[in-house]
């Protein structure tokens, strides 16, 4: 990898920076695919709790959380996709109203 970056001695340095370099896209990807993951048990939760509790309590205190944190309540597709790692508000409550 030294040599790719025109360094004659491999180091240490050149090499964290190697790898700082490579790790960076994997990183991405990982992420996208943890943050997918995470908004499918974050449904399964819901739905566990929607049939052992009052699902309209739970959908109050998403709500309330949402208020208190200045939640976006219409963000972009994409960018819940890449960066959220729990459904927004309105899909949350969506998912709640079924059945």
């Amino acid at each position: 990898f030294s040599e790719a970056l025109s360094v004659k001695i491999p180091s240490f340095h050149v090499g964290l920076i190697t790898f700082g370099i490579l790790y960076n896209p994997i990183s991405e990807i990982t992420g996208i695919l943890m943050n997918f993951i995470s908004r499918k048990f974050e449904y399964q939760a819901d739905d566990f709790a929607k049939f052992h509790y009052d699902k309209n309590e739970l959908i109050s205190a998403l709500k309330k959380l949402s208020k208190k944190s200045l939640s976006n309540l219409t963000p972009h597709k994409a960018s819940v996709f890449v960066h959220y790692s729990h459904p927004t508000l309105l899909n949350r409550v969506k998912n709640l109203m079924t059945n």
